[in-house]
């Protein structure tokens, strides 16, 4: 409890204390506008090539993993994990068709895609380097990578304009010839 003096001095630096952690924040301006009016939105499906390209890439994807998946048959591979890889080859033919058919959705695939596609390159990688697997062995996976390009530009290419330019263009043209 104490003396008065020392009671007033206590109270007075709680009141201090209450004041410091209780302080209103300063306003901040808002950038929304600002922001927006610098971002690139992008332009899904854009490219009369892009999505048929993806649509064969499906079909390519699926023809070379049906019989792994169907018949548990891969080089190298026993049954099981033959009908795994065949799987996974199937299921990413299935989400490049659905991209195909609706282009909007290619943002939620695309991480997918990039993170499988990859890993699957750099174990090809390794497997030519070890001397376990040709290049021409590995080379079917070319399908995977040209599907995930073809994926990265129907997502509106982030950072590219190259391709949002010239895709819009030439479709622009095409519809302007069929009027």
């Amino acid at each position: 409890m104490g003396c008065v003096a020392c009671r007033a001095v206590a109270a007075q630096f709680s009141d201090l204390s209450r004041q410091l952690r209780f302080q209103a924040a300063d306003p901040i301006p808002n950038l929304v506008g600002a922001i927006a009016e610098r971002t690139r939105p992008a332009v899904l499906g854009r490219g009369s090539w892009l999505r048929p390209a993806i649509a064969w890439v499906a079909v390519v994807l699926l023809a070379q993993n049906v019989v792994a998946l169907v018949g548990g048959r891969l080089d190298g591979a026993d049954g099981h994990l033959a009908r795994h890889v065949g799987a996974f080859g199937v299921a990413l033919a299935v989400g490049f068709a659905y991209v195909a058919w609706k282009p909007h959705r290619s943002h939620g695939l695309l991480p997918f895609a990039a993170a499988l596609i990859v890993t699957i390159s750099i174990s090809a990688l390794a497997d030519i380097v070890d001397g376990g697997r040709t290049v021409l062995a590995e080379s079917a996976h070319i399908t995977e990578v040209i599907g995930l390009v073809l994926l990265w530009m129907i997502a509106g290419s982030p950072g590219s304009t190259r391709w949002t330019q010239w895709g819009d263009r030439r479709h622009r043209t095409l519809s302007d010839q069929s009027h």
